[in-house]
């Protein structure tokens, strides 16, 4: 019993603490003009009510007690609210209904569930609190940016969920939640990029690294683009196209594979090399080029491109179903298609060979193998893009870089497969 009224103590001292949180972040709006009613020491008579309803359902073990709280609560705000809207003539509802869910989280601290009572009263809080900031973010919100977030919802949310994990089709070559997902990861990597150049218009490394999770050489195609429209960006066009369209690309990219596996022990194991050298390769290029990567940068038109969304899925498509035949029909000609994938997108790549483990179709061993491949034709692929700017320096440069890095890639791929 001792322990029981020391435990009821403590969830009492809470709904004190949680009124008090509350009501604290009241009388500051209050202060600052705020027309509020629920002040400080309302807020702690809310959340105590909640705790004391709880407290007497725990003694009486009677449902009809909770009931009778929150019917007792809903009367006090409605009548408040009522009261509230005749004399100042505002029909916001924003702190009455905050205090019904104060007066949840205090009975919450009396039922024992103490975790979710904090969490709520810290939410209803900084919600109460950010209120000027939400309507301000709400008001700079534009059409197009809304339907865009609507749609890839309804892509993510509704649709995906529902259909078939399963390989369909010869060879299984086609599976319809897989290929959905990847519609919806490649719609969420163009919105978070058109959502970093909304914020900063000068991020070109940060909107070109995003952009490289779906396709680093669309990136280095723009950046050689925008490069050839004005010259004196050629170092961050340089740079970029080196380190940016590469460096999550490389990353990313050697996850989603042991992801796709299974997370295998081994295939992490026969993977570090190819990464070291990679990551190891790009950070010397970051280092000698830090200064020359942010720019001001075109932002994209729409947040959610659907079409290209589709298309790229598309391509990601071919590009997995045809491995997956390959590795079954002639698994000889498994490297040269690696090599061709990678130039048409690396991350369809990836899926190939994560799936290819997952199934038992290729060795851990040679899967970082191809994996070397992948990258190291995927950063030399950039090197030959490079080759069409018009400018000489933004040429030897990229084409340089590129070379080296991918040279030593393949190197050590081949190394750690064949030996020396």
């Amino acid at each position: 019993m001792l322990v029981a009224s020391l435990q009821d103590f403590e969830y009492l001292i809470l709904a004190v603490l949680l009124g008090t949180i509350f009501g604290l972040e009241n009388e500051y709006r209050m202060q600052h003009g705020a027309k509020i009613f629920v002040g400080l020491r309302t807020s702690i008579f809310i959340a105590l009510l909640g705790y004391i309803f709880a407290d007497l359902y725990n003694i009486f073990a009677n449902v009809g007690i909770i009931i009778a709280g929150i019917a007792t609560m809903l009367t006090i705000a409605s009548s408040t609210y009522i009261t509230k809207s005749i004399v100042h003539r505002s029909l916001g509802a924003t702190t009455y209904v905050s205090s019904i869910i104060l007066f949840t989280a205090g009975m919450l601290a009396g039922l024992g569930y103490y975790e979710y009572a904090v969490v709520i009263t810290i939410l209803i809080t900084a919600i109460s609190f950010y209120k000027r900031e939400f309507l301000n973010f709400i008001h700079s919100i534009k059409r197009t940016e809304l339907i865009a977030a609507i749609n890839l919802m309804i892509i993510a949310l509704v649709i995906l969920p529902f259909l078939p994990d399963q390989d369909m089709g010869p060879y299984g070559f086609f599976n319809p939640f897989q290929f959905w997902l990847i519609v919806t990861l490649i719609g969420i990597v163009f919105f978070v990029q058109y959502l970093v150049l909304r914020i900063r218009k000068d991020s070109m490394l940060l909107s070109s690294i995003v952009g490289s999770l779906i396709s680093g050489t669309t990136i280095t195609f723009g950046l050689l683009s925008l490069g050839n429209k004005v010259k004196k960006i050629a170092k961050q066009v340089v740079y970029n196209s080196v380190f940016s369209a590469n460096v999550m690309m490389i990353l990313v990219q050697v996850l989603l594979v042991i992801y796709i596996a299974t997370q295998s022990a081994v295939v992490v194991f026969d993977i570090i090399p190819v990464l070291f050298v990679s990551l190891s390769s790009m950070f010397v290029v970051y280092m000698i080029g830090r200064k020359n990567f942010n720019t001001a940068a075109g932002r994209p038109k729409t947040p959610f491109p659907l079409v290209k969304t589709l298309q790229f899925a598309v391509l990601f498509f071919v590009i997995i179903s045809v491995g997956k035949i390959i590795a079954i029909v002639a698994p000889g000609l498994l490297t040269a298609d690696v090599v061709v994938s990678a130039l048409a997108n690396m991350i369809g790549t990836m899926f190939t060979v994560g799936s290819l483990i997952a199934h038992g179709n290729i060795s851990a061993s040679y899967s970082a193998f191809l994996i070397g491949v992948s990258i190291s034709a995927g950063i030399m692929e950039k090197g030959f893009l490079g080759l069409l700017s018009k400018d000489r320096y933004t040429r030897t440069r990229i084409f340089s870089y590129s070379i080296v890095i991918g040279v030593l890639v393949l190197m050590t791929a081949y190394i750690q497969f064949y030996g020396i």
